[in-house]
């Protein structure tokens, strides 16, 4: 009886073990993941495409050559440092499904140059998730 009992807290342990090790932790890819659709030239546009379940605000930097100024951008950004080239956006209370950021710049950047964070909250875990997203 008594090894019988066990074989049975031994068997339990172990697919408890392996439950744990076959749960995966969700990446900031699996959450949110980007694209540039232009990222040379005066007009810069990046692509966001967010799954669910949503992350309910993203901090989106942006980062340009120093010294250049920003004509307009779409959503409105909130904070530029013009010498250090980046660029802030907060963007609230976003739902699955696509955000575009657009911005115009003073004068053309040659290509290789920008490249985005997304930082973004797990709604599930409450773990902050960042994603470095390059042309």
């Amino acid at each position: 009886m008594i090894c019988q009992q066990k074989r049975m807290f031994v068997l339990v342990m172990l697919l408890a073990c392996v439950s744990l090790f076959a749960v995966r932790t969700a990446s900031a890819e699996d959450l949110v993941s980007g694209r540039y659709i232009s990222s040379a030239g005066k007009n810069i546009i990046l692509d966001l495409d967010v799954k669910g379940p949503s992350a309910s605000n993203l901090i989106v930097h942006q980062f340009l050559s120093a010294q250049v100024d920003i004509i307009s951008s779409s959503p409105s950004l909130v904070k530029f440092d013009r010498k250090k080239g980046k660029v802030q956006w907060l963007i609230k209370k976003v739902k699955p499904g696509s955000v575009r950021i657009t911005m115009e710049l003073s004068e053309p950047i040659p290509p290789g140059l920008v490249r985005a964070e997304v930082r973004c909250r797990d709604q599930k875990t409450g773990q902050m998730m960042d994603i470095t997203i390059k042309p």
